[in-house]
């Protein structure tokens, strides 16, 4: 949910057809949508190219989005439609192989630092689950949206993210079993 004044100012304006007000919008969460897609797709160009697609989808339906609030989790369930289409048809079911581009330093400023060998630990583990749990985690942690907007964007109910986060974690916490001085390393 949007609270910030001036981004819901922006989406008001878009919805109203101003170009301006929606590339304030990109420039907002293009780093959000294009984060989501890279954990999809698993490769940098696809991404940035189903990022795009995003963008020109959305500003095409932008008339259709009933609560201005809701942007950010209308945008993530647009890109990750637009993902789960290009999935399905190039059929990619196998498993992810580690993106050149570290979704770990894209983080937030207030998260402890991790040395290299952390996030790419750290990184390798994320690769190493399902799609599903590689959304989630993503969407919840490293974007740090509220059950209620990951549900919306995944098409899940806000009880079960709670369950799935849940197992999720404990199946990233599986992949790390035995690295954990290595994660808490701090950078000095």
């Amino acid at each position: 949910m949007i609270k910030d004044p001036d981004r819901l100012g922006d989406v008001r304006l878009a919805c109203e057809g101003d170009r301006q007000a929606f590339g304030r919008l990109i420039d907002d969460y293009g780093g959000l949508v294009y984060t989501l897609l890279l954990r999809m797709v698993a490769d940098r160009d696809t991404a940035k190219d189903l990022a795009q697609d995003t963008f020109v989808k959305a500003w095409t339906r932008l008339r259709t989005l009933r609560k201005h609030e809701s942007f950010p989790s209308w945008i993530c369930s647009t890109a990750r439609r637009i993902a789960l289409d290009h999935l399905r048809r190039i059929k990619i079911r196998k498993e992810v192989s580690m993106p050149e581009e570290s979704f770990v330093k894209n983080s937030n400023d207030h998260r402890p630092e991790l040395s290299a060998e952390g996030i790419a630990l750290l990184e390798q583990a994320v690769c190493k689950l399902s799609e599903r749990d590689r959304q989630l985690i993503t969407l919840a942690y490293w974007k740090e949206l509220n059950f209620a907007d990951v549900g919306r964007i995944m098409g899940i109910p806000e009880p079960n993210v709670r369950v799935y986060l849940h197992r999720a974690r404990k199946r990233l916490r599986e992949h790390l079993r035995g690295y954990e001085n290595e994660l808490l390393q701090q950078i000095d």
